[in-house]
């Protein structure tokens, strides 16, 4: 079963109306990342100084309709798998996508859990305290996708190191996860070309990097 770390970014409390949309698998392999095209017009002051500043744009913004051929496009092929948040509206914005403005939409092919547990919590801060470069890019949805990752493998695997040595920017990170994951998938995954979009959003990230750095 694939495991699928999951965030979101909204425009204020009141209208909760989407603004960005991420998934990464446990092992880093599967990135989904979406933003809306056009912008909610109506964000909260704070939503507009420090999650509308942090947007990819280019090739992740997208239409509602696209958003969701592109969110299925990306799940069914992965079939059963459960998707991990850290708060519940983060499901309600994944069935929005999901469902689009089809009448009966596909079913899901994954289950959601709530991971709030343990230290679990505790863990995200401190991947961020110890990620700084990732810290200053905190509440873009992909960022915040990725420390929920990293704090979930360190609590769940008894990893003996801190957490920001749990990261898929750590060189040493896929030697690592291949030592401490214990539970081996038993069917091979589909291949499919995402190394393409993780490059991507790699280099939008260092040119959100570096034009905060130049602020």
């Amino acid at each position: 079963m694939i495991r699928l770390f999951l965030d979101s970014e909204w425009a204020n409390d009141a209208l909760r109306e989407l603004v960005s949309l991420a998934l990464i698998s446990e092992d880093g392999e599967y990135v989904f990342y979406a933003e809306r095209d056009p912008l909610p017009g109506m964000p909260s002051s704070f939503v507009r100084q420090s999650v509308y500043p942090l947007l990819n744009r280019g090739q992740a913004a997208m239409t509602d309709s696209v958003m969701t051929h592109a969110l299925r496009s990306f799940l069914e092929p992965l079939r059963d798998c459960e998707i991990f948040a850290d708060a519940p509206l983060d499901f309600s914005m994944l069935s929005r996508v999901w469902n689009g403005r089809d009448r009966t939409p596909p079913g899901p092919p994954f289950r959601t859990r709530l991971a709030r547990e343990g230290n679990l919590m505790p863990s995200v801060e401190r991947y961020f305290e110890l990620n700084p470069d990732q810290r200053a890019l905190r509440h873009h949805a992909l960022v915040d996708a990725m420390a929920l990752r990293s704090a979930w493998i360190v609590e769940n695997y008894s990893f003996d190191g801190d957490v920001g040595s749990a990261t898929s920017f750590d060189p040493q990170y896929v030697e690592w996860l291949l030592t401490k994951m214990t539970v081996a998938r038993a069917d091979p995954r589909r291949s499919i070309p995402h190394e393409i979009v993780m490059e991507m959003l790699t280099k939008c990230l260092e040119v959100i990097k570096a034009k905060k750095h130049n602020n």
